[in-house]
């Protein structure tokens, strides 16, 4: 086999972005997202490492010009990193979606799990992910401190870093062992994972002012509730939220339960007997439990300077094939519903005019 046929490639970086929150877009992007330490290997070649600093290893420069393939363990970070910092800051040649093969993708498709971590044991490999240098990996994505005026203080502990370019390298071992050990993906699934890049690539705009005032309102709302539950409860429950507080108060109120759940709360609303001020409480908590804004605030930490969330859906998430949500979780939000009234309508429509009754259905889906 020729050398430089397959570059097992990837990146330990450091942001004050959090990456959970922001989206693999917008921490690439992100003016603190930097490189630690690169390691890669050309097919069963040793691994190596680079550092920013060095020189661009030739190899890796006439690998990617020539349109060779790179793999990765969720190659979308090494893909987003590289185009965005390394080819930008260091010089590195561009690199192409195409020429990108991504390992836990094929893990996904044969019903592994996604995670180095998991994977590898489950195909029963023996070299596995370093633990210990993944306490120092995430000791150093993040900065030591940040200053009174702004300042950002790395770690630096020269120890730390060598440390870190070492689990970097078992991760591309671990990648490469799992590539062997897998089946490439189909044509038609390979072109399947190439339009769920661009679809993630692309990302789904978010009406931020509409976000900005829904998060305003649900504020609003959770603190008239908190306010009712400490009158309720004399100011013994702080909060809706305050689970222990609450659970504490219906027991002290004769009321015995371990729990605030919310399939213990709809128990409890059963019982004829529960006493009334026990009864608002318990609704309090309920309403409350549907004034989150956690779906809001995802959106809009999550959205990018042109308003777009990306990175949304994770390709064959399901062991049945289907996509997963990643952090808004779109497919759980409220299908529009038709009334029968509609449906007749639109369907008298459709026997004169399909087209017309297609761009109804199409408006009725876009509407709130």
């Amino acid at each position: 086999k020729e050398r430089g046929m397959e570059l097992h490639f990837d990146w330990e970086t450091r942001s004050s972005c959090d990456l959970k929150r922001a989206g693999l877009h917008n921490y690439a992007k992100h003016p603190t997202t930097d490189i630690w330490v690169a390691a890669f290997a050309f097919d069963d070649d040793p691994v190596e490492v680079w550092f920013p600093g060095q020189a661009i290893p030739l190899s890796i420069k006439e690998h990617i010009e020539k349109g060779l393939p790179l793999w990765g363990h969720n190659v979308a970070f090494e893909y987003e990193i590289w185009n965005n910092i390394a080819r930008k800051k260091y010089g590195f040649p561009q690199l192409k979606i195409e020429q990108c093969f991504c390992s836990m993708a094929l893990c996904y498709a044969m019903a592994l799990p996604g995670s180095l971590e998991k994977a590898a044991p489950a195909l029963g490999l023996d070299k596995t992910k370093d633990l210990a240098g993944s306490r120092i990996m995430m000791k150093l994505c993040k900065p030591k401190e940040v200053l009174p005026d702004g300042t950002i203080v790395w770690h630096n502990d020269p120890e730390d870093i060598k440390r870190l370019a070492d689990y970097c390298k078992t991760d591309v071992e671990v990648e490469r062992a799992i590539v062997k050990r897998l089946i490439n993906l189909s044509p038609a699934e390979r072109d399947l994972w190439l339009l769920d890049h661009k679809i993630n690539t692309r990302g789904v705009k978010v009406d931020l002012p509409s976000v900005t005032k829904a998060i305003e309102v649900v504020e609003s709302e959770k603190d008239r509730l908190d306010q009712r539950m400490r009158v309720v409860t004399l100011n013994q429950v702080a909060t809706c939220s305050a689970n222990g507080q609450l659970t504490q108060w219906l027991n002290y109120m004769g009321v015995e339960t371990d729990s605030v759940a919310a399939p213990r709360v709809l128990e409890l609303l059963d019982f004829e007997s529960l006493p009334d001020i026990c009864r608002t409480a318990l609704k309090l908590r309920q309403e409350a439990s549907k004034s989150s804004t956690a779906k809001l605030t995802m959106m809009r930490d999550g959205a990018g300077e042109d308003g777009r969330m990306r990175g949304l859906f994770q390709y064959h998430g399901s062991s049945t094939g289907r996509w997963s949500g990643r952090r808004v979780q779109l497919q759980n939000l409220p299908r529009p519903k038709f009334t029968q009234k509609i449906i007749d309508h639109i369907f008298e429509i459709f026997q004169q005019d399909p087209a017309t009754a297609s761009g109804l259905i199409d408006m009725l889906y876009a509407s709130p």
